[in-house]
């Protein structure tokens, strides 16, 4: 971040807490959600910082923590961002259990792992959270998470993240293009097409991307959309911007946010 913006970047660790049983970490989640919401209390109270001014993001549990601490400021943060939001315990509860759209004045989620957890093992939520979701090749194999055992493991990287990488491949694909979204700001964009065939055709879709999912999502949702209509657009990922006919990291089915098929 420090590259391409001026800011202050807070991490929190709290692997003590996420790396115990599911079950308890999931509940832990109340923790960190409520000491983030203190520091944000803590910046607004003696140092005059506008909670609208903070963006807080997460991975996993790490969503829904971020959700807690938007929950216990009263949806005043100014962005949460949930990447690849956890599914085991969250998906399809109420919305002050997990991370929702009243949460912060901008919630926006990628969803990469979007697959039920019984029987495909998947770890992501396929349930809406945001005012804007967005799911990545349909959110549920992306694209390098598909090699075999071997030679995921047995990783350049070395075994341990060759492990993580072929256990949570699709998980784990969130922040990476998150990552990438911010050192290329404009390396993705989405297209709002009536039909996943008219994107394939390449018809009824304009000749750019109306938006840039990642990083410099919100900039564009202040300048140029109506957060509150937006259940009612199609978006497909697309990481080429000069030829929508060829899709490739990001696209290969259309990326519904709420409402309508």
């Amino acid at each position: 971040m420090f590259q391409v913006e001026s800011v202050n970047c807070m991490c929190v660790d709290w692997k003590g807490g996420s790396r115990t049983g599911y079950t308890q970490a999931t509940h832990n989640i109340r923790v960190v959600g409520a000491e983030v919401a203190d520091f944000v209390k803590v910046l607004q109270s003696e140092f005059g910082y506008s909670p609208s001014n903070v963006h807080v993001i997460g991975h996993s549990l790490g969503s829904h923590a971020a959700g807690e601490a938007g929950r216990r400021t009263n949806g005043t943060i100014g962005r949460i961002t949930g990447l690849d939001p956890a599914e085991p315990y969250f998906q399809d509860t109420p919305e002050e259990v997990r991370l929702d759209p009243s949460d912060a004045q901008f919630v926006d989620a990628i969803h990469t792992d979007a697959v039920p957890m019984v029987p495909n093992m998947g770890l992501g939520m396929s349930q809406t959270v945001g005012h804007l979701d967005f799911f990545p090749n349909g959110g549920e194999e992306m694209p390098g998470c598909q090699k075999n055992v071997i030679s995921q493991i047995v990783d350049i990287d070395g075994i341990w993240e060759g492990t993580q990488d072929f256990v949570a491949c699709n998980h784990l694909r969130s922040y990476k293009y998150y990552l990438d979204s911010v050192l290329n700001p404009h390396g993705f964009a989405t297209y709002p097409c009536t039909s996943y065939k008219d994107f394939e055709s390449v018809s009824n879709c304009p000749s750019g991307g109306i938006i840039t999912p990642g990083s410099s999502l919100s900039k564009e949702v202040d300048g140029e959309l109506d957060v509150e209509t937006v259940e009612k657009v199609k978006f497909l990922w697309n990481n080429d911007i000069v030829n929508p006919i060829f899709p490739k990291a990001g696209a290969a089915k259309i990326m519904v946010q709420k409402g309508e098929e």
